[in-house]
């Protein structure tokens, strides 16, 4: 596809751009931006990571410090579930800056992370954060803009476009050496801010396994293809104007609608479109359902006089002071079940609606990779909502079977008589396990990505088509 014809307009063009001493200068203070960016968010990893790990053993040495308890007691006690960071965070920030990162675990109640925003719906919306994925998806394109912008009009209003056509140059081979050229600075950009990533990654304590390394790959060539359909476009916008300067404030134009406008815009409609409940509406609505089928501290609730009978029935005694097992803590299973269940059913309701907010963004991957390469880079790098929510579905998995097992010390080890004074030995607290996150896999973090990756390449392949087509090029030709 590069002969040596193309090859040629390659040399020649990046020439012409190293000798640019304005552009040496955005190069390097974008480098440097970089690494600052990298530094930073490297720094804040270490500080999460080291406050997730003293924290957690900090919590799990206070659970095993408790003396003799009751152990309805120490259900109300609680326990802490803390969120560690992605091992690729430091690159991509993701949402991180918009959930919490840590749940209070207590009986009959799911609490959300804390220091999360009160609209999950923020977390579509990825604007200030200092980060390499963001600077990337954000500044490099302009830079290219910058360079590339007059690639084509610039050559037809100096008139060196039709001297190149009237030796027998064809269109097709300028712009093939001119695209393969700010690609390769693309890629001499994208290079060093990986071989930093990997080296960050083999510095820091989380293994540097193969998953790791598969996903910085990925980055990479998510990243490469970004910038190549950027370097295509410009390629396009400048075939199709008459002036370097019309050409410029065309892609500034595509580029403002694209990085800023269209992202804002959609995770609106999205929200309005797919409202959710904010943390106190969904505890609210959770606490008025578990009312509706059975209240465990009201002796005289229909459902748990009707669950009563079932246990007598069951152990064939008329009374629950005759049964082997302490009723009350049957009590407590059956009110913590209830209460599970009802939670999972709105958390299910909650999690369909932040899907079909996703959904309805997806949509525009089509017309916008922007919005593709973000979600696809914030998936790669486990910094999305998606893995957001798998820690909260973990957290609760932990809060449901320890509390079940506070219910079922109490069940067997507390008599029904004189229930209340009552203590259980603290060795007990020693056989409960400690909170650990399970990191999904690559595959699990990439379900439902096809289109983030379908949709850009079909993008680029429309772009290429339409440069690759006659009448742009004859266009192109009859303005010079």
């Amino acid at each position: 596809m590069i002969n040596s014809v193309s090859f040629n307009v390659c040399q020649h063009e990046l020439r012409l751009k190293l000798k640019n001493n304005s552009l040496w200068l955005l190069f390097a203070l974008m480098q440097l931006l970089l690494a600052v960016a990298l530094w930073t968010s490297w720094q804040q990893y270490q500080h999460s990571q080291q406050l997730q790990h003293t924290s957690q053993a900090m919590v799990e040495e206070q659970w095993n410090a408790q003396p003799d308890r009751h152990p309805h007691r120490v259900a109300h006690f609680g326990h802490f579930a803390f969120r560690p960071p992605s091992a690729l965070s430091y690159f991509d920030v993701g949402v991180n800056s918009w959930v919490g990162h840590s749940v209070f675990l207590e009986a009959h109640k799911q609490n959300s992370a804390n220091f999360a925003s009160d609209s999950h719906g923020s977390t579509l919306l990825r604007f200030s954060e200092l980060s390499v994925a963001n600077l990337l998806l954000l500044v490099w394109p302009l830079l290219l803009i910058v360079m590339a912008f007059s690639s084509i009009s610039g050559e037809r209003q100096a008139g060196t476009l039709k001297q190149l056509i009237s030796i027998g140059v064809q269109f097709k081979h300028i712009l093939i050496g001119k695209g393969f050229a700010y690609w390769l600075l693309s890629m001499g950009f994208l290079v060093p801010v990986f071989v930093a990533t990997i080296l960050v990654a083999l510095a820091g304590d989380t293994a540097f396994t193969s998953d790791v390394l598969t996903r910085i790959a990925l980055l990479f060539m998510s990243y490469a293809l970004y910038c190549l359909f950027w370097v295509v476009l410009i390629l396009v916008c400048s075939c199709l104007t008459s002036a370097p300067k019309q050409s410029l404030n065309v892609l500034i134009t595509i580029w403002f609608v694209l990085t800023i406008l269209t992202p804002r815009a959609v995770a609106d409609i999205a929200e309005h479109l797919y409202p959710h409940k904010n943390a106190n509406d969904l505890a609210l609505a959770v606490k008025l359902d578990v009312r509706k089928v059975g209240n465990s501290h009201n002796p005289d609730d229909p459902h748990f006089n009707s669950f009563k009978q079932s246990v007598l029935a069951q152990y064939g005694v008329s009374d629950v002071a005759d049964l082997p097992i302490n009723y009350r803590g049957l009590v407590m299973q059956e009110g913590e079940r209830i209460t599970a269940e009802i939670y999972q059913r709105h958390a299910d309701t909650q999690l369909a609606q932040f899907a079909a907010q996703q959904a309805f963004v997806a949509r525009f991957y089509w017309l916008n990779p922007y919005l593709a390469i973000r979600d696809f880079s914030m998936a790669v790098s486990a910094s999305d909502q998606r893995h957001f929510f798998d820690f909260e579905r973990q957290a609760e998995q932990h809060r449901y079977e320890r509390t079940q097992q506070l219910n079922k010390l109490h069940t067997e080890e507390v008599h029904f008589h004189n229930d209340r004074d009552q203590r259980v030995s603290a060795s007990f607290w020693q056989q409960f396990s400690a909170f650990e996150y399970t990191n999904p896999t690559l595959g699990w973090s990439l379900q439902g990505l096809w289109l983030a990756v379908l949709a850009p390449l079909l993008s680029l392949i429309v772009l290429i088509f339409v440069l690759a087509r006659g009448p742009l090029q004859r266009k192109a030709v009859v303005y010079a």
